[in-house]
């Protein structure tokens, strides 16, 4: 789904394992519960979709969906703390890569790549999008369609951009979704089903992805990304090439070090040419030469004592399509054993001890009164928390790995 996950809510537990078991699009919308907590935020909802109305109409949006859809809008506060504890931030890597990267995921994608073949071959021709990668996004997003989220769309939009921490974003998306409702993409009632945070269909489109990304893949004259898998592919394939995908070559591979690495090399804003990677000693795991003319990044998720990556433009793709690390490494290697390479050769560091959500929020806020920038103090390992890490650990004369230890914060609070 792009920037942002499906997370199934405890309530639709026991419906997600039927849909699941059953094997089919969970398209109907689920009943409302008996009761709804009280409303987590201070927002009078009744003068908020007044208003959105209002910015409704001057967007453009026709009177008729204007007055079908808002005045039944309803919130749903059971969302809100979702969006904290999205999997792929709170999770270790390994153990979300184990979740995603099943011998049972890998076996049912193999034969549902086989099984759609030739529709696969011809987008990835046009693309130039690996098939694989398609369909290891289409089996993280809904487990190959077997869940595609019971939350009214509608509603989680609307929760979202009346009360949260995103709410100009899901503004947008809400809009985006009155045009696709305009333009006969999607019914104003019932309401679509999905995800908590309102994506849609086989591979998890939020609504503005669906307008700017979404293809008639199979010529029927409408865009369907629940029923009909070549529009779900071929959307799916076309957003991750407007995101850069380099057309034809892979999204990287896991590499070795030599003895003595420059670790100043390391970090996402460190890219250079492959045959500059191979210069510096940097092996491919499976034993081939690195090749090629492309720039690669090098990726150190859990420091030096676990697996190391070269990534070209089509990972930070991937990234696009959701923001995580743990999310892209795992659609990446679950498109490995789709297509039949090797797993991982080096082992995670298993037996490392993480540090807490709360802990890693104080090491954000300690490097960010340092001067250095480790993002919004979130408790949540991005990007910019390691290169803070990275920049802390250079400083100190530490090896620059990137990784927030237990010792590192200890390291931080001993100095004040």
């Amino acid at each position: 789904m792009p920037n942002r996950c499906l997370r199934r809510p405890a309530a639709a537990l026991v419906l997600s394992v039927a849909a699941l078991l059953a094997g089919g699009c969970a398209t109907s919308p689920a009943a409302p519960p008996a009761t709804r907590p009280p409303f987590a935020g201070n927002v009078d909802f009744d003068a908020w979709k007044r208003d959105f109305a209002a910015e409704a109409r001057t967007a453009g949006i026709s009177e008729v969906t204007v007055s079908t859809v808002v005045p039944r809008l309803r919130q749903l506060p059971e969302l809100l703390p979702l969006d904290r504890q999205q999997p792929e931030f709170v999770k270790p890597i390994w153990s979300y890569i184990d979740a995603t990267v099943s011998n049972a995921r890998i076996e049912r994608g193999r034969r549902l790549r086989a099984e759609h073949a030739a529709t696969l071959d011809a987008i990835a021709a046009r693309s130039g999008v690996p098939a694989e990668i398609i369909v290891a996004i289409w089996g993280k997003e809904t487990d190959f369609g077997g869940y595609t989220g019971r939350t009214p769309v509608y509603d989680a939009l609307a929760t979202l951009a009346s009360t949260g921490r995103r709410q100009a974003f899901y503004r947008s998306e809400l809009l985006a979704a009155l045009t696709l409702i305009d333009r006969g993409m999607l019914p104003a009632s019932p309401q679509p089903t999905g995800s908590w945070a309102g994506a849609m269909g086989q591979t998890q489109f939020m609504p503005g992805t669906w307008l700017r990304h979404a293809v008639d893949g199979d010529g029927d004259g409408r865009i369907d990304l629940y029923g009909s898998l070549t529009d779900a592919f071929a959307s799916t394939a076309a957003y991750l090439a407007a995101s850069g995908w380099p057309a034809g070559q892979p999204w990287g591979w896991e590499v070795r070090l030599p003895a003595g690495f420059d670790w100043s090399l390391a970090g996402e804003d460190r890219a250079q040419p492959l045959a500059a990677w191979a210069a510096a000693g940097v092996t491919r795991a499976d034993g081939r030469p690195l090749a090629g003319g492309l720039n690669a990044t090098l990726l150190v998720p859990t420091g030096r004592q676990g697996p190391v990556f070269l990534l070209t433009d089509g990972f930070r793709a991937i990234m696009k399509y959701n923001a995580s690390t743990s999310y892209a490494l795992a659609v990446a290697l679950l498109g490995d054993q789709l297509a039949g390479r090797p797993g991982l050769a080096a082992d995670w560091p298993r037996s490392q001890p993480l540090l807490s959500v709360a802990e890693t929020r104080e090491l954000q806020e300690r490097l960010a009164a340092r001067g250095y920038d480790s993002g919004t103090p979130d408790g949540m390992l991005g990007t910019r928390t390691r290169t803070a890490v990275r920049g802390y650990q250079q400083r100190a004369g530490m090896v620059p790995d990137g990784w927030p230890t237990a010792e590192l914060l200890a390291r931080l609070r001993a100095e004040g």
